[in-house]
């Protein structure tokens, strides 16, 4: 009995070494660390294996020299006035020519930036009461006075601007007269008045529905406004 005790010892010792041995290189050994410490840190990870989050895009502000930076939620819009004696369709050209569209104004904000601009190379080049063509045309379904609110009579053309908050009406317009071959006015001009003037029947800033074909409205110096993108 004492013999068969002594030959299992030898047997079953040996055995429980070899198990030991085993887990113990498993729990401790050089797999452990790369399985415990190692496992989800993929490269070009950040802390906890998760993906750096993608930067935002950057904000387009860059506009050409002298034009101002309008900012917008549907893309930030760079706005100039210049001088020039055309009629709407030749001011849209002259725009066009810059990669720009005659512009719209998006808030009342932006029409008294726009306005002040306006009013600051009046001031300059000596003029009197002068006008801006805006990128902006009657609709259809509103022809003449009275079938639409006047806020909802117009629409602005140059692709970017929304909205109605732009729009300020001098009183009584627009009025969408009509004239034989011009038919009804359908474009729009916004008053711009001298430093300190006070001339009865303008409002600085203000809208007017105008002929697209018209080129001498109060004076032979008119000015027009165009918009393009920021880059």
């Amino acid at each position: 009995m004492k013999f068969s005790i002594q030959i299992l010892f030898c047997f079953v010792c040996p055995i429980f070494a070899a198990i030991g041995m085993y887990n113990g290189g498993r729990d401790s050994g050089p797999w452990s660390s790369e399985s415990s410490e190692g496992h989800g840190y993929g490269h070009g990870h950040g802390h906890g294996g998760r993906p750096h989050p993608p930067r935002p895009p950057r904000e387009k502000t860059n506009c050409p020299a002298d034009w101002m930076l309008f900012r917008r939620s549907q893309g930030n819009w760079c706005v100039k006035v210049f001088l020039g004696q055309w009629t709407q369709p030749q001011a849209e050209a002259h725009c066009v020519a810059q990669g720009a569209k005659l512009t719209g104004l998006q808030t009342n904000e932006e029409r008294l930036r726009l306005a002040e601009a306006g009013r600051k190379m009046v001031d300059q080049n000596g003029l009197q009461v002068s006008s801006v063509w805006l990128g902006a045309r009657r609709k259809a379904s509103c022809p003449r006075a009275g079938i639409c609110a006047a806020k909802d009579a117009f629409e602005w053309t140059d692709g970017q601007t929304t909205g109605t908050d732009g729009f300020d009406w001098h009183i009584g317009q627009p009025d969408g007269h009509w004239r034989n071959g011009w038919g009804h006015q359908d474009c729009v001009l916004q008053f711009v008045l001298p430093t300190g003037s006070g001339l009865k029947g303008f409002v600085h800033g203000q809208f007017d529905d105008r002929w697209c074909q018209d080129q001498w409205f109060n004076t032979n110096n008119k000015l027009y406004a165009c918009g393009k993108l920021a880059t």
